[in-house]
């Protein structure tokens, strides 16, 4: 696989009201997120994984591979406590067009000892790549001694960071070379991850405004580093101005994604329980969002307020 670049979409999980997959809509958002060049992160915690059953999971994971036909780079979750369903879902979604699984251990309660044969035992076994997912903001987190080990297992493609602890990060980042891909995560560190000299870095609100985030990730790449931080000031800040009152009890922003989605015509704002959808004061306040996003994309104007 070569190395994933650029900005990488954290994909909400398009569902219908009874939390089936809803299909028209998961082909609409992948074909949206294709033709924005978006390489794709699916079925972590803000793709709500963990709230769905297994066969709703392979079902997703599936089509969304269909759908992509390898035009982007496409990560699918296997978060588990366990190796055995981790590695039924890798067999289940084989022969499809994928890159490779990530896979967080839920369990905050085994050791590192016990994280790092959790991974071994799905990586010689699964017969997709697997990667490492490093989110202390979810569980007690792999130890960088275990990560260095297990970056020289070659099943294991890569790994993606998530948290804030600056000083961590830099060390897991020393773990980046051409066989192993270490990435950033989160809106709110795709600059900071861009200058410490990642590849690519997810962040979440590129799925609703990838046209945005594709700007600053240009900005970035050219050569003033003063432009870049005026960009990323202003993007950062408006997308400060997005509701948070369902991330503050999904603890994810899968609710808020889906609802901005829902305006530009893609897919339904329902969320998979116990994640809530925008209540009518969010909607609004998300509305408002939407509508000086669409003067930005006529303009290229960054409306603060």
């Amino acid at each position: 696989m070569t190395k994933i670049k650029g900005v990488m979409a954290v994909v909400p999980t398009p569902l219908n009201q009874d939390e089936s997959p809803d299909i028209a809509g998961l082909e609409k958002l992948i074909e949206f997120l294709v033709g924005h060049n978006m390489s794709m992160f699916a079925l972590g915690s803000a793709g709500e994984g963990m709230n769905l059953p297994f066969r709703v999971r392979v079902e997703v994971a599936r089509k969304m591979a269909e759908v992509n036909d390898g035009r982007q780079h496409l990560l699918v979750g296997g978060g588990t406590f366990s190796v055995r369903e981790a590695l039924e879902f890798t067999d289940a979604i084989s022969d499809s067009k994928i890159d490779g699984v990530h896979v967080i251990p839920y369990d905050n309660k085994i050791s590192g000892n016990a994280v790092e044969s959790l991974y071994r035992d799905i990586a010689d076994n699964s017969p997709v790549p697997i990667w490492l997912y490093q989110n202390t903001t979810r569980t007690s987190g792999i130890p960088f001694e275990v990560a260095q080990r297990l970056s020289e297992h070659p099943n294991i493609k890569g790994c993606k960071i998530a948290g804030f602890d600056l000083r961590l990060n830099q060390t897991f980042l020393a773990l980046d070379r051409e066989d192993f891909q270490v990435m950033g995560s989160a809106d709110g560190q795709f600059f900071s991850f861009m200058c410490l000299g990642t590849d690519a870095s997810t962040t979440s609100t590129a799925a609703c405004f990838p046209e945005m985030m594709n700007d600053l990730y240009n900005t970035i790449q050219g050569d003033s580093i003063s432009a870049a931080r005026a960009k990323n000031k202003a993007v950062m800040s408006f997308f400060k101005r997005i509701p948070k009152g369902a991330y503050k009890d999904n603890g994810e922003s899968s609710a808020e994604l889906k609802y901005l989605l829902t305006l530009r015509g893609i897919i339904q704002e329902h969320c998979a329980r116990p994640f809530r959808s925008l209540n009518s004061e969010e909607r609004r306040a998300a509305e408002l969002v939407y509508e000086d996003y669409g003067h930005y994309l006529e303009s290229g104007e960054i409306r603060l307020a």
